[in-house]
């Protein structure tokens, strides 16, 4: 028998004499206990293995957690690689020059080495090292990109010049703080690096279209100029320009096309009225002279026949010479 059995025996023999004794209680008088007893102790038996078997599952699921954190943190530790620490306003970062940093506290003696690859064709080429740096502060990292080592010459034991991978433009290498904490990682993991890769490559197409369109604003800038140019020439023509082509024949270069227009109409409608003015004056003469040779030819009418008298020849006779 188990030791929990052999309590149970004990304290089950031991409510069995308690419930042979007479013991007053709520239940009625002198009443047996060993019922109410023995559910109570079930119950809490019971409520016992219960908290046993949750505390069981509970511990599978903690360990379940615990191996599945522990992975994501070696993969993360893994993706990241190994990394250098450049403290806050420690004086190991030259301002950006060309878009480049340049630490005087990490070389070749920390780690940052080249390697010698081998390419499909067999040639040998070397690698300089590429870095991710971050820089901020306690409070939180700000990527700042991916960098080569310059060139061979710009890495030493002690002092590296890093350029970066993608472009970028004067205004954000003059944003880097160089009195910042800075942290410098072999590499990040895939995922990051594929959605920041992605990123770069939005910005540059976003670069791209934006240059277009500055070229194209030019672009209709300039013709918007010539466009209101012409504009100036063609109000000129029409409203006239001071100072346009003084010609005589031509007095639309100096007062536009449409007063010239508009006194040419002047000039016509008075030319028409002086026609007309002439025209009726010619009719009245007509008339007048009609009317008056209308009254000659009655007053002709009305004189003596003197056809049939011969003619009466007066004066002196002609001197021959």
């Amino acid at each position: 028998m188990s030791t929990l059995g052999k309590i149970c025996l004990s304290l089950t023999l031991l409510l069995l004499l308690l419930a042979m004794a007479p013991i007053p209680g709520k239940y009625g008088g002198w009443t047996p206990k060993l019922l109410v007893f023995h559910n109570q102790w079930s119950e809490q038996l019971r409520d016992a293995k219960k908290g046993a078997v949750d505390s069981i599952e509970a511990r599978a699921t903690a360990r379940q957690e615990l191996t599945k954190v522990s992975t994501d943190l070696d993969s993360l530790v893994i993706g990241w690689d190994r990394s250098w620490d450049i403290p806050q306003n420690s004086g190991a970062i030259t301002k950006p020059q060309n878009g480049k940093l340049r630490f005087s506290s990490i070389g070749t003696n920390h780690g940052l080495v080249t390697r010698t690859v081998t390419d499909e064709d067999g040639t040998q080429k070397l690698m300089l090292p590429v870095v991710h740096a971050f820089y901020g502060a306690a409070e939180g990292m700000t990527y700042a990109g991916e960098f080569v080592v310059d060139s061979q010459a710009g890495l030493t034991a002690t002092s590296c010049v890093l350029k970066s991978v993608h472009p970028v433009t004067l205004q954000e290498a003059a944003s880097w703080p160089v009195n910042a904490a800075w942290r410098l990682r072999g590499m990040i993991p895939s995922g990051a690096r594929t959605n920041i890769d992605e990123l770069f490559r939005r910005q540059v197409r976003t670069d791209e279209l934006k240059k277009q369109t500055v070229a194209n604003i030019t672009r209709q800038q300039g013709l918007l100029q010539a466009a209101e140019a012409a504009l100036s020439v063609r109000n000129g023509e029409l409203l006239g320009n001071p100072d346009g082509i003084v010609d005589p024949e031509r007095p639309e270069f100096v007062v536009g096309l449409l007063q010239a227009i508009e006194d040419f109409e002047e000039e016509r409608n008075q030319l028409q009225l002086d026609v007309d003015h002439l025209r009726r004056a010619l009719k009245e003469s007509s008339e007048d002279r009609n009317q008056k040779l209308e009254a000659l030819a009655g007053a002709a009418a009305k004189l003596p026949d003197t056809s049939s008298e011969p003619p009466q020849v007066s004066g002196q006779p002609a001197t021959a010479n």
